[in-house]
């Protein structure tokens, strides 16, 4: 199944498994991460702390923990990336088996900050320079005393 915010493609095997383990937790834990994830994404940083009292109920390990992190930053810096709205977000996010309070968790913050998102990465884009100005010249030899 084709996802738009991955793209008009599949969704990676690994966000399924993640969202599986993202499932565990409740919608308001998972509201907070995504702030947290969020402000890293626009440049600040990441308390892990935080990270860790929210998570530390849900009997995750380390791994899941960054796992988990990783896969709010992808929905959330994909959706921004292929603009997508919080409604067909959520909705995909549901699609792939993530609670409804869940995913709206999840939305909420996207909607919030999307064009903040956007601004950010479109500041750290390849940027070529544009042409500003072409001069040209042709010459041609018609003979030559060689």
């Amino acid at each position: 199944m084709k996802f738009r915010f991955c793209g008009d493609l599949d969704a990676p095997e690994w966000i399924l498994a993640e969202l599986a383990v993202l499932a565990k937790m409740s919608s308001v834990r998972i509201k907070l991460l995504c702030a947290q994830v969020v402000n890293g994404i626009l440049g600040g940083n990441i308390d892990y702390a935080k990270v860790e009292k929210l998570t530390a109920d849900a009997n995750l390990s380390q791994t899941d923990v960054k796992a988990i992190i990783a896969a709010i930053e992808f929905c959330l810096s994909s959706g921004a990336k292929y603009d997508v709205d919080d409604t067909t977000l959520c909705n995909e996010l549901q699609q792939l088996g993530l609670p409804k309070e869940h995913s709206e968790a999840l939305a909420r913050p996207y909607k919030d900050k999307k064009e903040a998102l956007r601004t950010v990465f479109v500041a750290s884009t390849l940027k070529l320079p544009r042409i500003q100005n072409v001069d040209w010249r042709i010459d041609y030899v018609i003979g030559s005393s060689d």
